[in-house]
């Protein structure tokens, strides 16, 4: 058996060209837009969804990185849960089973899946990819705060 690299569960690696799921709440997104980083930075060809959860637009971080034309292979779908900007087609609420099925990958194409945020949030979306068929060996997460609330 070989060496493990120490920290290595929530890494992508830019040899991996499956899809990508990246799904973020509030300052999950941090290591999320890391993986974007090397993702441009090796020249990947692995497309990436990105599903980034926030209270507000004046929340957002990564604005011009994650931005709509930033990337022709990273899709970006932004979730607003207290208030979307004027003329968002999504009302403000928390990302769900429907906005994973639309803004993610389907099962069948078998994604990396990496959710990062707050312990509830992340527990809620990694039961939502499961109950979509998604693979729970291939749902990577990464959680801060209490184990209490969303």
């Amino acid at each position: 058996m070989g060496a493990r690299t120490p920290g290595g569960w929530f890494v992508w690696r830019s040899d991996d060209t499956d899809p990508v799921v990246l799904i973020g709440g509030g300052s999950g997104v941090v290591p999320l837009a890391s993986m974007v980083r090397e993702r441009r930075r090796t020249g990947s060809r692995a497309l990436f969804r990105v599903l980034y959860s926030l209270r507000t637009p004046e929340d957002r971080y990564y604005a011009k990185e994650l931005g709509a034309a930033s990337d022709p292979g990273v899709d970006v779908f932004l979730a607003y849960t207290r208030e979307a900007p004027p003329g968002s087609a999504r009302g403000p609420g928390r990302v769900g089973v429907a906005d994973l099925n639309t803004h993610g990958f389907p099962a069948e194409f078998a994604p990396r899946c990496y959710v990062c945020g707050p312990t509830g949030f992340v527990e809620t979306v990694a039961d939502a990819l499961v109950a979509l068929g998604h693979d729970p060996r291939g749902i990577r997460t990464e959680r801060y705060g209490s184990g209490g609330g969303r």
